[in-house]
């Protein structure tokens, strides 16, 4: 078995287009030859920065710059019987093309195995 993660970055206003993709997902994962399992998290932008404000002055603020949102950040955490089966899937039934104008070109994807 191999874990499969991806992580993209949504164009800001366009996060439910990205989840609509992921969700339109799910039948044809269900089908896909050697698909176990697959989770899908967005991030909640500013809850970690608000918190973090509650609890530090503005001195200690001061020296962890924000910078602007550049989007909604996804993490795809899918497992896998065999990177050949992932492949498989994302050359065939699970083609991205419609989402890719809907993210930063910025991304990372890639298999991982446990240790």
């Amino acid at each position: 078995m191999v874990t499969y993660i991806a992580t993209v970055f949504s164009k800001p206003g366009h996060e439910d287009q990205v989840m609509e993709h992921y969700r339109t997902q799910e039948t044809r994962l269900a089908e896909a030859n050697g698909f176990r399992e697959r989770q899908v998290l967005k991030a909640m932008p500013g809850t970690m920065a608000n918190a973090v404000r509650k609890v530090l002055s503005p001195e200690e603020m001061a020296g962890h710059p924000e910078k602007a949102s550049e989007g909604t950040h996804f993490i795809v955490v899918e497992k896998w019987n065999s990177i050949d089966d992932r492949i498989a899937f994302s050359l065939g039934a699970g083609r991205s093309k419609n989402l890719i104008e809907h993210l930063h070109a910025a991304h990372t994807h890639e298999f991982y195995e446990e240790i």
